[in-house]
């Protein structure tokens, strides 16, 4: 079977045709973030013919992911191993001959830069404001287009911010809304066909975009003729309205050319993670660790577990989870001081 035809029905489509599976083809997208959202949309994208796929993403596949990440499996769970290595065993299975590049870390302003380089478009997969703050801020800096989205319940948004031509995130959100008013995956509930409409809806605007984008002339007066566009679902109600944003003329980022959450200005050490009675430490020195050395050190102080990818280390009522590039995840708390202090006393300052 050639490539011709795996994706003749898609080519038979006047919007996409022979050059648009082409520029398919010759694409290099990143998603962040691999849990619902993120595990679709980098499913949904490798099956339209993709050639490159980015896939990054900090945590490990759990149980209680399964009813609503339709990308991974009993063993994945069973066996802890990271959704950015599962994702990329699962997807090499759809289609061996995309180019697949998993990156098992967490993304935070030292390391995004690297992590975008030769990136054309970027899918937001993200769980929390701050990355995805931080994901605007670098794609406006550098000029990639990516598509925002996020749900929880059954009601979502998705937008496409491509910074040559659309309002960008901060032009929605001017600031991140405090912590006490927003309602999480972990409070409300998230339902997986409702995952499903929204991850398919930004997979969706990245086909477009990547399709569309190279056809429109450096002439043209792009700014005007691409408004963005934000989409709000109540997949419950089954209610879907579509609003126009324009630029902000005082945005911080797209106008002013600031760039704050990339320059590390908001930066956090310790991050809650939602629904998981956990926090993360993320080492100051950003320096790898040896995990071979590491576990010699533990071994005999608690209950250690092994894998090519991670530490899992138990003592008293909690665990810490600790991967190569730092991080350390202690489970059993969400007080941040507390965390600190696990993770010092044993992994170190």
């Amino acid at each position: 079977m050639t490539p011709t035809d795996r994706f003749r029905r898609q080519t038979a489509y006047s919007h996409v045709g022979i050059d648009g599976q082409q520029s398919l083809a010759d694409a290099r997208i990143a998603v962040v973030g691999l849990g619902a959202l993120g595990s679709t949309i980098a499913e949904r994208l490798t099956r339209v013919g993709i050639g490159y796929v980015r896939l990054i993403d900090r945590d490990w596949v759990e149980l209680d992911n399964l009813p609503r990440q339709a990308l991974y499996t009993l063993h994945d769970a069973e066996y802890h191993t990271p959704k950015a290595v599962a994702a990329a065993n699962q997807l090499a299975a759809i289609d061996p001959t995309v180019h697949l590049d998993p990156h098992v870390i967490d993304v935070n302003h030292r390391n995004i830069v690297e992590l975008l380089q030769g990136i054309d478009l970027v899918l937001d997969g993200t769980d929390n404001f701050e990355v995805r703050y931080l994901i605007n801020d670098a794609c406006v800096s550098a000029g990639i287009p990516w598509v925002h989205g996020g749900i929880v319940g059954a009601s979502g948004q998705c937008m496409l911010i491509d910074p040559a031509r659309t309002a960008c995130f901060r032009c929605l959100l001017p600031d991140p809304p405090p912590l006490e008013s927003m309602q999480t995956c972990d409070s409300v509930g998230v339902l997986g066909p409702a995952v499903g409409v929204i991850a398919s809806w930004q997979a969706m605007l990245g086909m477009k975009t990547i399709i569309e984008r190279p056809r429109l002339g450096p002439g043209e007066n792009q700014a005007q003729q691409f408004q963005a566009r934000l989409t709000v679902f109540d997949l419950w109600s089954g209610d879907v309205r579509t609003m126009s944003l324009p630029r902000s003329e005082n945005c911080e980022c797209c106008m002013q050319r600031r760039f704050p959450f990339l320059d590390g200005e908001y930066a956090s050490d310790a991050k809650i993670l939602c629904g998981k009675n956990s926090v993360q430490i993320q080492s100051a020195s950003g320096h790898p660790l040896d995990l071979a050395t590491l576990a010699q050190r533990l071994r005999g102080h608690g209950t250690l577990m092994e894998t090519p990818y991670l530490l899992r280390f138990s003592a008293e009522s909690w665990t810490i989870s600790i991967f190569r590039d730092g991080r350390g995840i202690v489970h059993g708390t969400e007080n941040p001081d507390q965390a600190r202090k696990i993770y010092q006393r044993w992994i170190g300052g």
